[in-house]
């Protein structure tokens, strides 16, 4: 009977100390990549499994991205890319306003959208899932056509 009390008791014990250690929040940072290139430009999101079911986003820049304070657990990632705006229509004769570096949209630069399957921007079909860990960690992803 005490060998079962203290066995009961050192379980109980163990799940305490398992529980506290799980949860927390993670930050990932990565590559994505496309046909094994960098993915120029994107949007990438983090949607969390657990709990609220939260939503990181990040942008992808030079295929490089990071998403922050997201809840440790399994999430699924979904990644998009849009096409570059067209330039603001102006009146004939009217200079169209410019950003700081002369540009006139602030889309993505032309030549830089790359056009990836859209089930990659789908949750329920992206097939990009991915265990957050507490503490910084990095995670590499590579779409396919």
């Amino acid at each position: 009977m005490r060998r079962s009390v203290c066995f009961s008791g050192l379980l109980l014990l163990m799940g305490a100390v398992v529980g506290c250690a799980g949860g927390g929040k993670g930050d990932v940072s990565g590559q994505v990549k496309f046909n094994g290139q960098p993915l120029p430009a994107g949007a990438i999101a983090f949607i969390s499994q657990v709990g609220d079911k939260q939503v990181v986003n990040a942008t992808i820049q030079d295929g490089k991205y990071t998403v922050k304070d997201i809840a440790a657990g399994p999430v699924v990632i979904t990644v998009a890319t849009y096409p570059p705006s067209p330039p603001p229509q102006v009146a004939p004769g009217v200079k169209p306003i410019e950003g700081p570096k002369g540009e006139t949209s602030a889309a993505s630069p032309p030549g830089k959208f790359v056009k990836i399957p859209q089930k990659y921007s789908l949750a329920d079909q992206s097939g990009l899932t991915y265990t957050v860990t507490k503490g910084s960690q990095e995670h590499n992803i590579e779409l396919t056509p």
